[in-house]
């Protein structure tokens, strides 16, 4: 056990969607040890972990200075001890302006000193989930699960069934979108062709995204039956609640395709400039589609040479997939 027990914690969130997915089996641990649990989080993620076992509190933490500032006004004096799951200074510099007494996370970013607690981080490689778990481990915590977990809310499944009431099931999700950048997304014409022949496979489909990915929805459920665009239009805890429901899910490396795995769904992973083996999806389920080339994993943003990891990733190679796993998972026949 860590040095300090008290009955409470804080817990900062990473900052991105997919991340904070992956720190669930981290959270879950905390909750074995501490009867309730504070999670400070961008606005977007609060909704996800509503109903998380033990998160007692959700403070929202805006980006910028004045986000943080305020996040740290609210917060001030309030809690003894403080996790930090995202590597920034600035998330540092808020539990440090928040006076949180004990203050506990990597040494990354030139913070260490506004750390009671600095852990170095591990030299070998790990996927983003064990390196969350690393860190638990590194400060005294046994760790007894290792899965991914997600804790919805009825009213999140009630807003879900209203909004897929007249979608006749097998139904197929797809996610066009990835934040990090179009070195994260296949091209919007494959996923259009995907979905083209998924519908000629039955499956109604249901396209899934934030604002950014609205005209991408539009585009790819264009002249389509039975075809719905969410992009921007649900919360994530209700995304997340349809993406339970889906017989099929299919995305680039992204948040939701972490919520998929979280939720054991059947799913495809399309795989461009990052790496399977430190983000990819911790689901039985999962399949992922990648092209071997010899500059991937790159993990940039953009890409120079034409985006070959992406070109070399046909259509059929990834509705090859999309059979495979609904076969294997009984949810087309």
């Amino acid at each position: 056990m860590p040095a300090f027990r008290t009955e409470e914690i804080l817990v900062r969130l990473p900052n991105w969607v997919g991340d904070a997915v992956m720190a669930t089996p981290a959270l879950l641990t905390l909750a074995r040890f501490y009867p309730r649990l504070a999670l400070v989080a961008r606005p977007p993620l609060l909704s996800l972990f509503r109903v998380f076992p033990n998160v007692r509190e959700l403070e929202p933490v805006e980006a910028g200075r004045r986000g943080l500032l305020s996040a740290a006004r609210r917060l001030r004096g309030r809690f003894e001890t403080g996790i930090l799951f995202p590597n920034s200074f600035s998330s540092a510099l808020l539990f440090f302006l928040a006076r949180v007494k004990n203050r506990w996370g990597y040494r990354t970013d030139g913070r260490g000193f506004l750390l009671t607690r600095a852990v170095s981080p591990p030299k070998e490689k790990l996927h983003q989930r064990d390196y969350y778990l690393h860190l638990l481990e590194a400060l005294g915590f046994e760790v007894e699960d290792r899965e991914l977990r997600l804790f919805l809310s009825e009213a999140a499944r009630q807003r879900a069934a209203a909004l897929l009431s007249d979608l006749p099931p097998p139904r197929a999700g797809l996610a066009p979108g990835a934040a990090f950048g179009p070195a994260k997304k296949w091209p919007l014409s494959r996923f259009r062709a995907l979905a083209y022949h998924l519908r000629r496979k039955g499956f109604s489909l249901v396209i899934l995204g934030g604002a950014a990915e609205r005209a991408a929805g539009e585009e790819l459920a264009r002249d389509l039956s039975r075809t719905r665009n969410l992009c921007g239009l649900t919360d994530l805890a209700t995304a997340a609640a349809i993406i339970e429901t889906l017989d099929l899910f299919v995305s680039n490396d992204s948040g939701l395709m972490h919520v998929a795995a979280a939720l054991k769904r059947p799913q495809v992973a399309i795989f461009g400039s990052t790496d399977p083996e430190a983000t990819g999806p911790l689901n039985p389920r999962a399949k992922v589609v990648r092209a071997e080339v010899p500059c991937s994993p790159c993990l940039s943003r953009t890409c120079a040479r034409g985006y070959e990891c992406f070109e070399k990733i046909q259509v059929s190679d990834v509705l090859r997939a999309c059979l495979e796993v609904t076969r294997e998972t009984g949810s087309l026949s």
